[in-house]
């Protein structure tokens, strides 16, 4: 079955709800306030019977300025829109705010509604008539049908139904997709021996009795009890759908009008978005950098800052790239639309659509961030997720993040995701970890610097020991994920400029050179570890007699780095010529016996307990061993 939203807009008093009454036989002024005053104050729905396996729902917005954030609450899910323009007055002020309105959120199919044609004769009716054309010239209703129309004496109403069919049979399918379920709330309300009940338009996705769902951006969990559309308990509503749900789990009071109904995971909440900001031809007004403003999106409304990006100011009919930074959390998502309103006066001055719906502050004419958001303005689909996997590996997001960024389905993003890693745009790190090769271009130059830095000021060093070069390379990253930055390292390792050898990570082309003196050095502290065996001194009573105490060091571990000695731990060296035989040992012994105890172990090597503990720990440490209660065995081999 298609499902189909018509949205009515128009000024006040021209005959909206009086139309969907004649084309539905409903009357959605439904609060005493309306009905006594004869003004639409709430919005209000109906639905269109059909015999044409549609399911046609109209919403009806009030047509007042002082109303004009109830009409943005319901206008924004539309798929066709009815402008009402009554013969009697023609295009009056608020027909121009909401046609204004309709362009800016990009509504692509409409009709004008000429009601009210039983007031006026002929030649009034074509000057109003001809008066629409005028207004609706260049726009996505130039070439709609103008059907006039009587609501009073029926005249045009089963043509204007006619034809809402034809249009409603060509309007697309929309994503019904289980997984990109949003449901903007409109309306909360208790029923007795029900609870809490919300009703929205299903903008995406599909929800069924039975489903968990969050509420955003409270992110409170709530679950399915019943599902109504059009006054009818279905067990599954789709998107296009008016929706009326009943939530357990979750009070009236602890949700408003403009929470959004999704599936967890679906969104994030923000307080600053990245935009592309349109304002109207006729807006009269000036947007500079910092203007506050009033934010429509969905069916909610928000308070933000606006920060322009590359422009100082723009004035009517102009566009820039922004961020606006809110005063409290929202929950949006890539590609929505939305309208500005000037804080004060309460003016609508224009919209625009979401390029970020989550971002970091960003500095004012950054020209690296403008043209990252002209891919995300005018980009592909390809072009945008590669930008997204570009600014996010700054922050080794995993890839569900991106997937969130990006607002597809899972396949239609893992299908880009396949072209991206074909064409080495992106590399696969782990499973759920792939970065831009920009970002890893970016992460080796600066590994590379670090390390090229440190050889000039320890030309006999072998290299920076392991948990240094981490420890340095996370503060240069700024990043606080351990097990990322493992990951990062081992890639950098495999594909970069760098290597590793005896716990000592180097540029892959460095070499130590000794001068005469130096190797003299080297070649006495060899001499010392040869003598000790298995019981090696401690680093200070070798390096004691040495002037320069940190050469010496130097010294001892670019040994390291050329395999003569071996680290123990940070006290300790030993001769890789007498460790080698000694863990070869322990290895066939294990593999002979199943396992072996420090006792033993000390025994067959026939040192003291100190050296042998220290030897097993270094075995434990490098994954050789692993100690189970008071014996080792092979690592990975435990039961």
């Amino acid at each position: 079955m298609k499902n189909v939203i018509i949205g009515t807009a128009g000024h006040i008093d021209h005959g909206k709800t009086c139309l969907i009454k004649a084309l539905t036989d409903i009357n959605t002024d439904r609060l005493k306030e309306e009905q006594q005053r004869g003004i639409t104050i709430e919005l209000g729905f109906a639905d269109l019977p059909n015999d044409l396996d549609m399911d046609i729902g109209i919403i009806d917005v009030p047509g007042h300025e002082k109303f004009v954030k109830h009409m943005l609450a319901g206008i924004g899910g539309i798929d066709i829109v009815l402008l009402i323009v009554a013969a009697d007055e023609g295009f009056m002020p608020q027909t121009k705010e909401h046609f204004e309105i309709l362009k800016m959120l990009k509504i692509k199919k409409g009709i004008v509604v000429m009601t009210k044609i039983d007031m006026v004769d002929d030649e009034w009716l074509e000057v109003v008539r001809e008066d629409i054309k005028d207004h609706v010239a260049g726009t996505f209703l130039e070439d709609a049908p103008i059907m006039e129309v009587s609501s009073y004496t029926g005249q045009g109403i089963g043509d204007l139904k006619k034809l809402i069919f034809e249009m409603a049979a060509e309007c697309g399918d929309r994503r019904e997709d289980k997984s990109l379920l949003r449901l903007p709330i409109d309306r909360v309300f208790t029923i007795a021996g029900f609870g809490t009940v919300i009703t929205g338009t299903l903008m995406e996705g599909s929800v069924k009795t039975g489903d968990e769902v969050m509420i955003y951006p409270q992110q409170k969990r709530a679950k399915v009890r019943n599902i109504q559309v059009h006054g009818n308990t279905v067990e599954e509503a789709r998107a296009g759908q008016r929706t009326a749900i009943n939530l357990a789990g979750i009070k009236k009071e602890e949700l408003e009008r403009g929470n959004v109904v999704a599936y967890s995971g679906l969104l994030e909440n923000t307080r600053i978005i990245d935009v592309k900001i349109d304002l109207f031809d006729n807006t009269g007004r000036i947007l500079k950098s910092g203007s506050r403003l009033h934010f429509y999106y969905g069916s909610a409304e928000a308070l933000c800052k606006a920060v322009l990006l590359d422009e100082e100011a723009i004035g009517e009919g102009q566009s820039c790239y922004a961020q606006l930074r809110f005063e409290e959390e929202i929950a949006v998502k890539r590609g929505d639309r939305f309208i500005l309103r000037f804080y004060s006066p309460m003016e609508t001055i224009g919209g625009g659509r979401i390029l970020n719906a989550a971002a970091g502050k960003k500095k004012r004419f950054d020209q690296a961030a403008i043209t990252g958001l002209k891919i995300r303005d005018s980009g592909t689909d390809k072009e945008i997720l590669a930008q997204i996997f570009r600014e996010e590996s700054d922050r080794l997001a995993d890839l569900t993040e991106i997937i969130k960024k990006f607002g597809r389905t899972k396949e239609e993003s893992e299908a880009l995701i396949a072209a991206l890693l074909a064409e080495k745009t992106i590399k696969k790190i782990s499973e759920n970890f792939l970065l831009h090769q920009a970002y890893l271009d970016q992460a080796g130059n600066r590994a590379a610097a670090l390390l090229a830095a440190y050889h000039k000021e320890n030309p006999v060093s072998g290299g920076m020991l392991k948990e240094e070069f981490r420890a340095k390379l996370k503060k240069l990253l700024r990043t606080e994920d351990v097990k990322k930055l493992e990951l990062l390292v081992a890639e950098l390792l495999d594909s970069g400029g760098i290597k590793e050898k005896a716990g000592m990570i180097s540029l892959k082309e460095f070499q130590v050179a000794y001068t005469p003196e130096q190797k003299k050095a080297a070649d006495a502290f060899e001499a010392v570890y040869l003598a000790a065996g298995l019981e090696p001194p401690l680093t200070e009573e070798v390096t004691a007699d040495s002037k320069d105490k940190k050469l010496a060091g130097q010294l001892l571990d670019s040994m390291c780095g050329s395999g003569v000695l071996t680290r123990l731990n940070y006290q300790y060296y030993i001769h890789t010529q007498a460790l080698k035989p000694a863990m070869e040992t322990l290895i066939s012994t294990i593999k002979n016996q199943g396992k072996i105890t420090l006792a033993q172990y000390r025994d067959l090597i026939g040192t003291s307990r100190k050296y042998a503990v220290m030897i097993l720990e270094y075995a434990d440490e490098n994954k050789i061993t692993k100690l189970t209660e008071d014996f080792r065995v092979l690592y990975g081999q435990e039961k």
